[in-house]
């Protein structure tokens, strides 16, 4: 056993941390620098990333120094995202100086778009980059002579590049010497590459030479004690022995691909096995490729589905190409009506809704000739490719991007950042398997289908979440097609369990996949509750005053506290406690300052060094402010102020105007970090609205992956032979449970078994008592932020009140043990309805919302059932 899996669940980085935010000992936020300076949201994994830096950077217990950390995040995550953020917080905390350094020139060329690049769409901070208050420019440097104290400065290189420039130095290049007196910091993009010395085996006369690469980084490393070295990577061979030692205490978040595809932030992944030569085979690419971009279309959503045909060879790839072109551009009926007779799934799929959609095969082949011709038919193959070629293969979603069709061979294995990649190709039939193991060819393309299984974006609704997969449980749903990468290979079934093995282990692949069909019992249908009730959810809407009657303005904290400097210096003996303390208290004048007796002038030239108080931002936020003057004299807001300034007596009592200006930028940058980590761009109403019950409840087609550690329960039905008798309930008698089963996972189970030891009580008092499972039915909104729940359960019961029939609702959440304290603002969203729920009545019913505490059989069944003992 390796020394990694040794230490595994007590001495690894990431599990220690990730622990503190399970029990809830430390909060995942985001930082307010990294939110306001970022042009695109973070996603939960990547604030968790931020907060796990933010925590150990700050944990002088913890952190070791000089300080190496590791990200090991899969491929599609957003690494360069969170990349860009840790700059912005190390910005924050003094470090100036970085090396972005990795294996190859094409990520070099694709991360400078990230991050110089304010023209391109994948550049990652917003236009003015605001910390403190200060203005922070981004330059590219070659060396740390002579930078800006202010400004961000970069050096980008390879590896062997900056081997080469530290080792043979030239005139205004960067060398050693650079690092003598300046901490850095080292960003290592692709990691992987740089753990050569790490993993090999050397003699003794190997173990002398000390001008490989991978020592130049170590001395950079080492040439300060405050430098830090952050390495990224999506391929960490934790199996290696050498590799898994030297991470178990550096690895500071882990974030696999499998992880990533059950968050559901990649694409679908499918084979579509076709036994036709290869250039027919990318034909049939093409047919399905405009399918998609049509379902895209006739949703509203302008998409550009683009298609990669790989080859194994270079001269192989330029046959291929133009063997492609020559098919598009002769394409007819006659061979299009091989490809219609085909028996294959998708290619029926997509042919159903051509003739749906009266799109004949005459107009089909127009198109594919106009969207597949020559000039939107790209090959990267060269080792000579422009740097403009390098970034038009990084920007196929831009709008202003006409290819379709990339030739490739293996240029694009790593680097390469598209979201609208929906097909691969694969142009040959051979195999290279070693024994059981996939072969090294086959584990590319696994990787390769990794890097094109980014999710493209889109939602069709406000509740929807943009960048994750929304219709896995909605198996019907023509959309679905629109989150499939589909992967074209021969008929060939060895390669293709070769295949499947090699996207298990990467992640991509779960073990098992199942589909089931979930029934409302028809008694249920028939009831009155289904035909004409209604179910109460409330909405996400935008936080503006202009479309939400609910708004509030959001609350400016109006004591604040300052230190000036004191510009002194003192001597002190040891051990003479009466000096130290006589010279603290020196020091330590406090005076009282409101911001309304100062010059508004004052006030007005520190708003004017942060971007968030430009009055269409304050208009948006404060809506009854009337103009810069109002705010900053009006005591709701600015004029309202009051610092307790501390320092020397007579600097305190006479404060000049620098050091007036010098307080407003710090009170001003403290309220607008606070309003932008507590206020968002949505909101959830506290206003709940009637939704007829039949129209979110349906018969549905479930999906689900099982895969090693995932519940044992989940995806599999109550009602089978071989069940736990602690799960099982005869659910064909449960006149009380809408559906005909439950595929939950444990938690939910017991859950239904609970209500089973219940339901007598229940019904001395109510009647019409009917538990729902929320398959994915309906959703709640955080009231704060508009963040998204969906609550397992739905109960519903009435109650006679005199004259009147009372309908409880109650919201229900069986949670396992590991999530508790993780999902602890979903209870807390929950327990808040009750109290803050605006429910409109309607007649002679009224309703009474409720949301429950979390249910979980083991420690929490006791608090569940007292609190619905006192409904």
């Amino acid at each position: 056993m390796s020394l990694f899996n040794q230490q595994d669940t007590y001495q690894r980085l990431d599990k220690r941390i990730a622990s503190k935010i399970e029990d809830g000992d430390l909060e995942v936020v985001l930082s307010p620098i990294i939110k306001n300076n970022l042009k695109f949201g973070s996603r939960q994994y990547q604030t968790e990333a931020f907060t796990a830096l933010d925590y150990y950077l700050h944990n002088p217990k913890l952190r070791a120094k000089p300080t190496q950390v590791l990200f090991h995040m899969a491929t599609g995550s957003g690494k360069t995202l969170v990349m860009a953020g840790a700059i912005l917080e190390l910005y924050n905390m003094g470090y100036r100086n970085f090396i972005f350094f990795v294996n190859t020139d094409t990520i070099i060329r694709k991360t400078k778009e990230n991050f110089l690049n304010p023209k391109s769409s994948k550049y990652l901070f917003k236009d003015t980059i605001n910390i403190n208050g200060v203005n922070v420019l981004i330059n590219e440097v070659q060396s740390f002579e002579s930078t800006n104290a202010d400004d961000i400065s970069i050096l980008f290189s390879t590896i062997q590049g900056l081997h080469t420039k530290l080792n043979n130095p030239r005139e205004n290049s960067i060398t050693f010497d650079d690092f003598r007196d300046k901490k850095v910091v080292l960003i290592s993009d692709e990691a992987h590459h740089i753990n050569a010395l790490t993993k090999k085996t050397f003699t003794a006369s190997e173990k002398e030479v000390n001008n490989n690469w991978e020592n130049t980084v170590d001395r950079i490393f080492r040439s300060n004690v405050d430098n830090i070295m952050m390495e990224f990577t999506a391929t960490l061979e934790l199996s290696h022995p050498n590799i898994a030692s030297k991470y178990a205490d550096k690895l500071l978040y882990d974030y696999p691909l499998t992880k990533f595809r059950e968050d559901k932030y990649s694409k679908e992944v499918k084979t579509n096995q076709v036994d036709f030569e290869p250039i027919d085979r990318a034909v049939v690419a093409v047919v399905i490729s405009q399918y998609k971009k049509k379902v895209f279309s006739a949703n509203g959503i302008i998409a550009k589905p683009v298609i990669m045909f790989k080859s194994k060879t270079t001269a192989e790839s330029a046959v291929m190409e133009e063997k492609f072109i020559a098919a598009i551009k002769t394409l007819n009926t006659d061979k299009l009506q091989k490809i219609v007779k085909l028996d294959n799934e998708v290619v029926k799929e997509a042919i159903a809704y051509f003739t749906e959609n009266k799109i004949s095969l005459e107009n089909l082949i127009d198109e594919l000739r106009e969207d597949f011709s020559a000039d939107k038919v790209i090959s990267v193959n060269s080792k000579n490719d422009s740097d403009d070629k390098q970034i038009t293969i990084n920007s196929l979603e831009d709008f202003d991007n006409e290819y379709r069709a990339i030739f490739a061979v293996d240029k694009l294995n790593e680097g390469w950042d598209v979201l609208n990649l929906f097909d691969i190709v694969r142009l040959y039939d051979t195999r290279d398997a070693a024994g059981n193991n996939p072969g090294k060819t086959t584990v590319q393309e696994a990787q390769l289908i990794g890097r094109g299984a980014r999710y493209f974006p889109f939602k069709l609704e406000d509740d929807q979440e943009l960048d994750k997969r929304k219709y896995d449980d909605d198996v019907t749903n023509q959309l679905r097609v629109c989150e499939t990468l589909h992967y074209h290979c021969s008929h060939n079934p060895r390669y293709i369990t070769e295949l499947n093995q090699a996207l298990r282990q990467i992640g991509l692949f779960p073990d098992e996949k199942v589909e089931v069909d979930l029934f409302l019992k028809d008694d249920f249908k028939e009831t009155s509750l289904y035909r004409n009730g209604f179910i109460l959810l409330n909405k996400k809407v935008l936080n503006t005053p202009k479309l939400n009657f609910e708004y509030q303005e959001p609350d400016i904290v109006k004591r604040y506290t300052y230190s000036l400097r004191t510009n002194r210096s003192a001597v002190n003996t040891i051990f003479d406690d009466k000096e130290i303390k006589s010279n603290r208290v020196a020091a330590n004048y406090m005076q009282q300052h409101r911001f309304n007796l100062w010059d508004k002038t004052i006030l007005i030239k520190g708003l004017n060094k942060n971007p968030f108080y430009r009055f269409h931002s304050i208009k948006r936020l404060f809506p009854s402010v009337k103009s810069i003057t109002d705010f900053v004299t009006n005591e709701k807001y600015l004029g309202g102020i009051i610092v307790d300034v501390t320092g020397l007596e007579k600097d305190v009592k006479e404060l000049t105007a620098f050091q007036k200006l010098e307080i407003v930028i710090y009170v001003t940058s403290k309220i607008a970090d606070e309003v932008n980590t507590k206020f968002g761009d949505y909101r959830g109403t506290k206003s709940f609205y009637r939704e007829p019950i039949r129209k979110h409840f349906r018969n549905k087609k479930l999906s689900f992956s099982i895969s090693p550690g995932a519940d044992a329960e989940t995806g599999k039905p109550t009602m089978r032979h071989d069940i736990n008798t602690k799960y099982f309930v005869d659910l064909n008698k449960a006149d009380w449970y809408a559906f005909n089963e439950n595929y939950g996972s444990s938690e939910e189970k017991f859950l239904v078994k609970f209500f089973q030891g219940q339901i007598e009580n229940l019904k001395e008092k109510f009647f019409d008592i009917y538990l729902l499972r929320n398959e994915r039915h309906f959703k709640l909104f955080r009231f704060s932020d508009g963040k998204a729940t969906e609550p397992d359960f739905v109960l519903f019961m009435k109650e006679k009140q005199n004259n009147d029939e009372v309908l409880y609702q109650l919201f229900i959440e069986p949670k396992g043990n590991q999530l508790l304290y993780q999902d602890q603002w979903k209870e807390d969203l929950l327990l808040n309805i009750e109290q803050v729920a605006k429910v409109e009545l309607y007649q002679n019913q009224s309703y009474k919302l409720i949301g429950m505490p979390f249910y979980n059989k083991e420690n929490r069944e006791s608090v569940f059932e007292e609190r619905l003992n006192t409904i």
